[in-house]
């Protein structure tokens, strides 16, 4: 019988796009499936050559559409953000999958449009923080950030020759950190804040207790972030994007606080059985999120509480070999 071959093409060659693309090929290849892995996008004319020089079954490619000339007995998979987000929809066929971040409703009935996130890296094993607590019983003075701000916003994206998106990208980001300093600036006592990643605000920023550490270029470092740090707080407010540290943070059972907007976007997908509070925090307001930091900053017990409920969570329902499951059981 011949084994049937997916070509995989991740979002950009940023390091965490291709991490994402081996996940799903790891656990494609656990299958029984053979897989081609990309290390960067391409264009529709270059993917139109390699699918006429080489035989695939499948083909996933993450934040784009299908180019118009492709052998119909390729079925395709597009991952999107956002629906309006690809304008060749007339290129797809009813055998074709289209996901998205963000949910949606088509109005054209033929497509198979469905809600995909992300999910954990688990690649291979994770130290969480009860893995820490067993080498040694103060792990509440591990944690010696108090919050913690990693945008997942990269140079990919940034230097993409386009300047109409990198200025709305950037714009768009200004305004989210913008929002989340206010947050910070009106907390009742003065946490220190740790904020990484590719844009340095630190020129327009008024709070001196705001430290800014640049990108983090070490995948692992992120975990230890996440780990080290009381609070983490996503940046994302409207859905959870590609390079997402949602599912990473709750991986290490680290403690999530985020706004009550993206909540809307995910609860369903989430299929959360219990109250979500068991999970991660959430904000609606300023007053809010002042309130969930007093309440459970020197509580660390309640923190790590939540974070293995969340961690539990996730290794059932949210590691990329649940997405694939899923891809899976749309293909039939």
């Amino acid at each position: 019988m011949k084994k049937l071959r997916f070509l995989l093409i991740p979002k950009s060659n940023n390091f965490r796009d291709i991490i994402n693309i081996k996940d799903i090929s790891y656990e494609l290849k656990k299958k029984g499936y053979e897989c081609i892995c990309l290390t960067s996008q391409i264009s529709d004319g270059n993917l139109e050559y390699i699918l006429e020089e080489e035989s695939f079954n499948y083909v996933l490619r993450v934040n784009k559409g299908k180019p118009e000339k492709i052998n119909k007995n390729i079925r395709f998979i597009s991952w999107l953000k956002d629906i309006s987000d690809s304008n060749d929809l007339l290129n797809f066929n009813e055998n074709d999958l289209i996901y998205t971040l963000k949910r949606c409703s088509s109005l054209n009935k033929k497509l198979k449009i469905t809600q995909m996130m992300p999910a954990a890296n688990s690649f291979k094993k994770i130290n969480t923080l009860s893995d820490y607590e067993l080498i040694d019983n103060k792990t509440d003075s591990f944690q010696n950030i108090d919050m913690s701000i990693v945008s997942n916003y990269t140079r990919a994206e940034l230097f993409n020759g386009n300047k109409e998106v990198i200025y709305k990208k950037n714009k768009k980001n200004s305004d989210k950190y913008n929002n989340l300093q206010e947050l910070i600036h009106n907390l009742d006592k003065k946490y220190i804040t740790e904020v990484y990643g590719l844009i340095d605000y630190s020129k327009i920023n008024k709070n001196k207790n705001i430290v800014f550490n640049g990108e983090i270029n070490n995948f692992n470092y992120f975990f230890e972030v996440f780990r080290k740090s009381k609070f983490n707080i996503l940046f994302e407010d409207e859905y959870i994007d590609f390079n997402t540290n949602f599912f990473n943070i709750l991986m290490v059972q680290g403690t999530l606080i985020f706004d009550k907007k993206l909540l809307t976007q995910i609860q369903d997908y989430l299929r959360i059985e219990k109250d979500y509070s068991n999970y991660f925090l959430n904000y609606d307001n300023s007053q809010e999120f002042n309130f969930n930091i007093s309440s459970y900053y020197d509580n660390y017990k309640k923190r790590i509480e939540i974070g293995r409920n969340a961690a539990g969570l996730i290794k059932k329902k949210h590691l990329y070999k649940n997405r694939v499951d899923q891809l899976m059981n749309d293909l039939k």
